[in-house]
């Protein structure tokens, strides 16, 4: 065991990661890094069922892992599953046979629990003192939680995400305004039952912490198209995935091609953030679900 290294393995709705660490006096430093996208929440039927091809290629996934694994050494490893796992009615035939690999246990977490772990990776990296919005746009669920320092004020988890979207809303593959119209106004229907809630509460910074939001970022460091992430950029954004046509065809400078799948699903979710919370501007956070699993490892005796 190499004593200051850690590791977290997430099985997300879309990517699993395997993120190792160094801790050192002011927080942590990056060792190795691994991503591959599995896609769990593609691989669910209309009754929940993971199929056989998904659960295998989630198996392939750590298998991997568990072989780099076994060179990192870690002190502590920590694996958690998240909303693809939740809502599949098999989820034990998976856990089961990943366990089995990993030889350590899989924590499947609520939502709420996300929601807030995601909040503690963000205030672990940021370090921002006063009211944070944070969102985090995954697979198959979507985070909002508005806290101050190291107080979580108000936290959901709703059943939406770019991979679900994507299945829903884009069937066909188009990128055309009746798919993004459509896509958008379900999100909408999601979100608004808590809209009320969270404007109320208020917040004054906004921070995303998912690829969705990465994926913004890039396209517009690239373009020079806004000085900040706001609904302008995105509906502009949205114009060039239309002009592609198909996500197939989807070549927008400054996105890379791993994004592209369920690109336009996560921005027509991220349109909908905005139009009815009411959003000015959102920055793109370091830290997230991860950064949040790491510093409940360094807490631990």
């Amino acid at each position: 065991m190499t004593k200051n290294r850690y590791t977290i393995i997430d099985l997300g709705s879309n990517s699993f990661h395997m993120l190792t660490v160094e801790k050192c006096n002011n927080g942590f430093s990056v060792y190795a890094k691994s991503k591959q996208k599995v896609r769990l929440a593609a691989g669910l039927d209309e009754q929940h069922i993971l199929n056989q091809e998904t659960i295998q290629k989630g198996l392939d996934c750590l298998a991997k892992f568990k072989n780099k694994l076994s060179l990192l050494q870690p002190v502590k490893t920590l694996i958690t599953a998240t909303a693809a796992l939740r809502l599949a009615e098999n989820k034990q035939v998976f856990i089961s046979q990943a366990e089995e690999i990993l030889q350590l246990p899989i924590n499947l977490i609520s939502g709420l629990e996300e929601a807030k772990i995601i909040y503690k990776g963000v205030a672990f990296t940021e370090k921002i003192n006063i009211p944070l919005l944070v969102i985090d746009i995954g697979g198959a669920s979507t985070e909002l939680i508005i806290g101050q320092e190291n107080e979580i004020k108000i936290a959901q988890s709703l059943h939406m995400g770019c991979v679900t979207w994507l299945k829903r809303y884009f069937p066909d593959k188009k990128l055309n305004e009746q798919n993004f119209t459509t896509a958008i106004k379900a999100a909408k229907s999601v979100i608004e039952p808590y809209a009320a809630e969270y404007r109320d509460q208020g917040w004054s910074v906004a921070m995303g912490a998912s690829g969705t939001i990465q994926a913004i970022q890039e396209i517009n460091q690239k373009q020079k198209l806004s000085p900040e992430i706001n609904l302008q950029l995105l509906y502009q954004i949205k114009s060039l995935c239309i002009d592609c046509e198909t996500i197939e065809n989807l070549h927008i400078d400054g996105l890379i091609p791993s994004r592209k799948p369920v690109f336009a699903s996560g921005l027509a979710i991220l349109i909908a953030l905005f139009e009815t919370l009411g959003m000015a501007s959102m920055q793109r956070s370091k830290g997230a679900l991860r950064e949040g699993l790491i510093s409940i490892l360094f807490a631990e005796k």
